[in-house]
């Protein structure tokens, strides 16, 4: 599929992986709308996308704030081709008593509240046009099974089921050319971990192991590009398919 002319919607675009998805889109020709809370990360990421990013702030947990962004897509370009559900937050303590529970909420109303609600109000007009994808950024946290970040954990869980259990529902009504998968970027220097280093959580070696975030974008157009009738509600990590939960990954 050429990615030409395309209109994609990339949450989290102000930032880390957001950021080189604009990027990378925005490069091979696509136009771009960033959605993101922070202004000043939006008009950084503009300024390595030339005329193809038009950059909207809000926040993803807010139906207000997803119905402006939405809007003003359509009236500009009169179609959304593509959603990258990439916006994302983590806090380093796991569910615990000493820990303000709207601290654990907001992780999920941002990983996977905002997920369901920029998929409600923008897969409907994927089924007008009979074309889509969507892509939801989780990770293997999902399958942790000891300590560790209940709530970054938990939501990206919920996004891998929600994203099977959609498909389910356009498979049902034969809607074969809107895809929706999950993508596993693996280790990435983001800001996400740079808050979980600060924190004293996550040792500085291992945020220096991490790949830098360029890389995930090649894997993102893999997925963007998959054909009419292709793979759909899988999860995918460096472009092949990851069987999460089929067996405890080392």
């Amino acid at each position: 599929m050429n990615i030409e002319g395309k209109v994609v919607i990339i949450t989290g675009a102000g930032s880390g992986i957001g950021r080189s998805l604009a990027a990378g889109f925005a490069g091979d020709g696509a136009y771009v709308l960033g959605f993101d809370v922070n202004r000043e990360g939006l008009a950084e990421t503009a300024r390595g996308c030339a005329d193809q990013f038009v950059g909207v702030q809000g926040d993803v947990s807010s139906e207000k704030d997803v119905d402006r962004l939405v809007a003003a897509t359509m009236e500009r370009f009169d179609r959304i081709d593509i959603l990258f559900n990439n916006a994302g937050i983590n806090i380093p303590d796991p569910l615990r008593s000493d820990v303000p529970f709207q601290n654990w909420k907001r992780v999920i109303d941002v990983n996977l509240i905002g997920v369901a609600l920029c998929t409600h109000r923008i897969l409907p007009i994927m089924v007008r046009q009979g074309y889509g994808r969507i892509i939801n950024v989780i990770s293997r946290a999902s399958e942790a099974t000891g300590a560790g970040n209940t709530a970054y954990a938990a939501s990206k869980a919920g996004v891998t089921t929600l994203t099977r259990t959609l498909v389910n529902g356009l498979t049902q009504a034969g809607h074969k050319d809107i895809l929706i998968n999950s993508m596993i970027p693996g280790p990435t220097r983001t800001p996400i971990w740079g808050q979980t280093l600060t924190n004293g959580s996550l040792p500085e070696q291992l945020l220096n192991q991490m790949q830098d975030v360029d890389v995930v974008y090649p894997h993102a157009r893999f997925l963007v590009e998959l054909p009419s009738g292709g793979p759909s509600g899988r999860v995918f990590w460096n472009s092949q398919e990851y069987p999460i939960y089929e067996h405890f990954n080392d």
